[in-house]
């Protein structure tokens, strides 16, 4: 930065000498040696306050960096996000069981349950085939009837 060496300051006295006269020298370094010291306070507290600001905003960056991190990878956060649904779902069924609870009973009985001792399986229906229609043809002659055969005949009353 700013260096003063051995002979700069030996040059600089010659000339204090020579322009000052010598009963005011010694006020004249005392002064010198005041602003000299006030100047170098100035700047230790504007470093002290530079190197504050600087640690403060490293502490925020870091705090950050560990907020976003935890925030990432926290598994708490991902198993409310896996239990939500469900947690729909058991709201859903208080409430449907606080309405059931509350609401106006009626004098008939319960259905009652099956005796699943007693019950028979009901067997599967299937659908019934779908019938294709038929092709209607016009005849351009008229179809004579066929004779049966005799063996028909005899046992047809």
């Amino acid at each position: 930065m700013f260096e003063v060496g051995w002979s700069e300051i030996l040059v600089i006295a010659i000339v204090a000498l020579i322009v000052f006269p010598t009963e005011d020298l010694p006020k004249l370094l005392r002064t010198a040696g005041q602003v000299v010291g006030r100047l170098r306070r100035m700047a230790g507290d504007f470093q002290a306050q530079m190197n504050t600001v600087i640690r403060e905003a490293e502490r925020e960056i870091e705090n950050s960096d560990v907020k976003e991190g935890l925030s990432i990878a926290n598994p708490l956060t991902d198993l409310k996000k896996t239990l939500d649904p469900i947690r729909s779902i058991g709201d859903d069924l208080k409430r449907s069981v606080t309405m059931a609870a509350t609401a106006p009973t009626t004098d008939a009985a319960p259905p009652r349950p099956a005796d699943p001792a007693h019950t028979e399986p009901t067997p599967a229906i299937e659908p019934a085939p779908v019938a294709e229609p038929v092709p209607v043809v016009a005849a351009e002659t008229p179809v004579e009837p066929v004779a049966a055969p005799a063996e028909v005949k005899d046992k047809v009353p």
